[in-house]
This record gives C-alpha cells, sequence and structure tokens, in this order.
C-alpha cells in the first residue's frame, strides 16, 4: 500500500508566490500543514502571509521580497527557510516571465530579463537546494519547476519564452538521476487563466487562446501537488492541456539514457 506524503513539518520555499499559480500553490502547502516562505519582486507576498498566518492562526508563512534574477536574493529566500523553520523539504520554482516578441524588443532586454528569470533563477534555486539536501544524510528533497506547453509548440510572438520552457523541460530530464534522495518535476500547462495572458502582445481575443481556450490555475496547482507527492515520479514532466487529462511527456530522462548506454556497453 502506497503510503500517503505527509506535509505536516515540511517547509517550502515558492517563487513566485503572491500572486496566481504561485500563490495558489503556498496555499495549498499550508492547507495540508506545510510551512511556506513565499518569495516574489510583488510586495502584495507580505499581506498573503499575514492572511495565510492570521487564518492558521499560527506562523506557518514568510514573505521575502526577492528578484529570483539576483541570485544573492534568491540563496538569501532559501537560507530563510532553513533559518527561520529549521529546514528545507520542497522548492517550487514558479516565477517566470514572459518575452515579447523581438519586434517590441529592439535591445533585447525583455528577452535577457526573461532567460535570467525563467532559465538562471530555477536552475540557482535548485542548485542551491540540492547542496543543501547533499550536506545531510538523511534528508530528502522535492523540486517542481514550472515549464509550459511553449516548449512544445514553436509560436514567434513567444520565441524566448519558449526557449526558456524548453530549458526547464530538458533540465527536468536531466535531474531524474538525482532521485530518491531528491526528485525533480515539472508541470506543462497550457494557456492558464492569469494575468499572463493579458499581455499586450496577447490577451483573451488572440487565436491561440480561442484556439485551446483557458486552464483554471488550480488545475495547475493540483499537478504541482501531484509531482510533490507521487514518489515514482522523478524527472517527469506533467502536460496539462484545457479540458484533457493531464499526461506524462514521453520524451527520455536522464535514467533512460543511463540505462540504455550501459546496457549497450554490456553488450559489447
Amino acid at each position: 500500500m502506497t503510503i500517503p506524503f505527509d506535509y505536516i513539518g515540511k517547509v517550502a520555499v515558492v517563487t513566485g508566490g503572491a500572486q496566481s499559480i504561485g500563490l495558489l500553490v503556498a496555499q495549498n502547502l499550508v492547507k495540508r500543514g506545510a510551512r511556506v516562505v513565499i518569495g516574489d519582486i510583488q510586495l502584495s507576498g507580505a499581506a498573503e502571509v499575514d492572511r495565510m498566518n492570521k487564518k492558521a492562526e499560527g506562523h506557518v508563512a514568510i514573505f521575502q521580497h526577492c528578484n529570483v534574477s539576483d541570485t544573492n536574493a534568491l540563496w538569501s529566500l532559501i537560507d530563510l527557510a532553513i533559518t527561520a523553520f529549521g529546514q528545507l523539504d520542497i522548492l517550487v520554482n514558479n516565477a517566470g516571465i514572459l518575452d515579447k516578441p523581438w519586434e517590441l524588443d529592439p535591445t533585447g532586454s525583455t528577452a535577457r530579463r526573461c532567460i535570467t528569470t525563467n532559465i538562471c533563477g530555477t536552475i540557482e534555486a535548485t542548485n542551491y537546494a540540492l547542496h543543501h539536501w547533499n550536506q545531510q544524510k538523511d534528508a530528502k528533497g522535492v523540486v517542481v519547476n514550472l515549464a509550459s506547453m511553449a516548449a512544445y509548440v514553436p509560436l514567434n510572438f513567444m520565441a524566448t519564452y519558449a526557449a526558456t520552457k524548453a530549458a526547464i523541460v530538458m533540465y527536468t530530464k536531466c535531474m531524474a538521476s538525482v532521485a530518491p534522495k531528491v526528485r525533480v518535476n515539472a508541470i506543462a500547462p497550457g494557456g492558464v487563466d492569469t494575468k499572463f495572458i493579458d499581455a499586450e502582445h496577447l490577451g483573451r481575443d488572440h487565436w491561440t487562446v480561442k484556439a485551446s481556450g483557458l486552464i483554471q490555475p488550480q488545475r495547475v496547482v493540483d499537478q504541482v501537488m501531484r509531482a510533490i507527492e507521487d514518489e515514482s515520479l522523478a524527472g517527469d514532466i506533467i502536460i496539462v492541456k484545457n479540458n484533457e487529462e493531464p499526461e506524462l511527456c514521453k520524451l527520455p530522462k536522464s535514467t533512460d539514457m543511463e540505462a540504455l548506454f550501459q546496457t549497450s556497453s554490456a553488450s559489447v
């Protein structure tokens, strides 16, 4: 019989946790018994944390201003979880931004910010957490990255964003080998009903929205929780489409490649 994942006493860090999907993830974690540290550039996170603590009638959440493209700020966020709550068990790399079409980004500044936020923020946070867990013999951790269906669907109006999410997919696949000590998974949703859709080059009347519709944020959050709880998932990407059952990406993981090469070497 599978033992249910126990959130009681667990400590999580959620980047981009002041609003939308990140906030819902933080609220779901607290509801299940975990304590959370929220990092975000949006200062509204402080008020959200106050509400969480009042509802829980205890000290279950902390907010810290954090731009994930700032390595020191990112490390400080993770350190805060360890110093304030005594440990780190879960990392949700949710922070991310859109780019602009190249026509609207003549200096490439938005593209660079998209790369440093989406790719560097995810990898540097994960790397820092991995080193923390690796220093403790009995520690185990879970990382959930937020990718996107854009990783699989080439669209010229969000080329840099799509490239960053494809990088997160491959990075997650490569990290399958760090299990079972640390399980790294990712969620790749299609268009989600958040403020992202209201970007000047998108909008709710955009042809992609009309073609596929929008996913409700809680459906994405449900899969984040699944990626945390299901110990059979490691290096997996859960694809979430509107009005369809979630499915696992079939591309090989690092563990698949290692097994393949070992088999090939043994037969030589």
